[in-house]
């Protein structure tokens, strides 16, 4: 005779009668203690960037197992549901209460459109002036941060004024979305070997959003990887940039190093200036007032710590010396397995310091210099500019601010290198991106 293999029962409750307890007045309540599946909660995707001069990685949560939600429901015990009277009720206090009519709400309040552009009733046929001494100089400084549609209101708000619009630029950044962060070496291998996957004809597939984000942008906001991945995209397609005088890339320094926008917060003797500052003194002839600039978070730890270093080495530390000592206090930071929570999100979970690994002093530091490996910034830059008449500019521009402002503006010399990858870029995209 076989046996019956047998399933653990679960103790159901007996349940009392609710006619007997009507009939004999007794009123008293069932408590059934088990336990409950854990609650899902709608999560966050990302899909706006926090505002402001911050960073907010996005709190990226891991899977929760559907199987395991199942099994715990499977032990859920349900009761009868008390019964509820549904009948209509009729009468004059059961009528439902309206409030009166309010005629402005009609249409929905006024009219929350916001002009972003207003052509000047003056003349403003310079067009390249004003690409020169105002645009570009915004969307080089703030590395795009500043979209092009901003930096028109704001010239709008002033008037037409490029001097003002330049010393007030500078407040958009907090009321606009956060600075995108570079990714790390590691992200970067990633999301290149995400997006050339191919199908077995050869085609490139269309992989996900969410996808991207949850294997390679982890710490980023879903609609962060929309933009990047649009970004990395574009890269391939836009061949050989212009190098003309005007719309070639400028050596920028950083706000934090800008000395000009800098002596209210740190003593500097340097001469070094921002581009929204040589641009200013070149259009008004006069040094740019920077009585309130605005910083991200970001920026202003940088100077803060720089006048640390220099108030402990009681002398001025260059910019170089400066970077090159926070470039070491990371270095020493990941020898030692101590990492951020943003950071665990981007490092391979194998590189990961273990609390139960009893690691000698010789595999920490090689797993330190791993995390470093990792860890390093790979930028991608900023979208350059092509088509902008090159033959025929030299002909339309004669203005001499224009010319002065060029002269203040410090351009990088093309390597032949780098035009070698452009010529590239432009009949092998792909293999291009692999080299980055």
């Amino acid at each position: 005779m076989s046996a019956i293999k047998s399933t653990p029962s679960i103790a159901v409750p007996a349940k009392k009668s609710r006619r007997l307890q009507q009939k004999s007045g007794c009123k008293e309540e069932e408590t059934l203690e088990t336990t409950l599946a854990p609650v899902v909660t709608a999560k966050t995707r990302g899909t706006q960037i926090p505002i402001g001069l911050g960073h907010t990685p996005f709190p990226f949560n891991e899977k929760v197992s559907l199987k395991a939600i199942r099994e715990q429901k499977k032990l859920e015990v349900k009761m009868a549901p008390n019964a509820k009277d549904n009948s209509v009720k009729v009468g004059e206090e059961h009528q439902a209460d309206l409030p009166d009519f309010n005629p402005s709400l009609e249409c929905d309040g006024q009219d929350r459109e916001e002009v972003m552009w207003r052509p000047s009733p003056k003349t403003f046929d310079d067009h390249e002036s004003y690409q020169a001494a105002y645009f570009l100089p915004i969307w080089y400084q703030f590395k795009g941060q500043i979209p092009f549609d901003v930096a028109l209101q704001n010239l709008m708000h002033h008037d037409y004024d490029i001097g003002k619009a330049l010393e007030t630029v500078d407040g958009k950044l907090s009321t606009l979305p956060q600075k995108f962060k570079d990714l790390a070496k590691v992200q970067m291998r990633k999301f290149r070997e995400i997006y050339e996957t191919r199908t077995k004809q050869g085609v490139r597939m269309e992989i996900p959003t969410r996808k991207l984000q949850e294997k390679a942008m982890r710490n980023y906001h879903i609609a962060e990887v929309q933009g990047f991945y649009h970004r990395f995209e574009n890269r391939a397609l836009e061949g050989s940039s212009c190098t003309c005088p005007v719309l070639a890339h400028p050596e920028v320094v950083p706000r934090w190093a800008c000395g000009n926008c800098t002596k209210h917060l740190k003593p500097t003797t340097t001469e070094d200036q921002c581009l929204i500052c040589l641009n200013y003194k070149a259009v008004t002839g006069t040094t740019r007032p920077a009585n309130n600039p605005v910083f991200t978070d970001e920026e202003l730890q940088k100077i803060l710590n720089w006048k640390k270093v220099e108030e402990q080495a009681e002398r001025p530390v260059s910019k170089e010396e400066f970077e090159q000592i926070q470039k070491q206090s990371k270095i020493d930071r990941l020898l030692r397995n101590e990492l951020t929570e943003e950071e665990r999100l981007i490092v391979e979970p194998g590189q990961l310091p273990h609390k139960k690994k009893n690691l000698t002093g010789a595999q920490m530091q090689e797993n330190g210099w791993n995390l470093v490996e990792q860890l390093e910034e790979c930028p991608l830059g900023l979208s350059v500019f092509r088509q902008c008449n090159c033959d025929a500019r030299d002909h339309v521009i004669e203005n001499a601010m224009s010319i002065e402002i060029r002269k203040a503006v410090k351009r990088k010399s093309v390597d032949e290198e780098k035009q070698v990858q452009n010529s590239n870029a432009a009949k092998k995209p792909r293999r291009v991106l692999k080299r980055l």
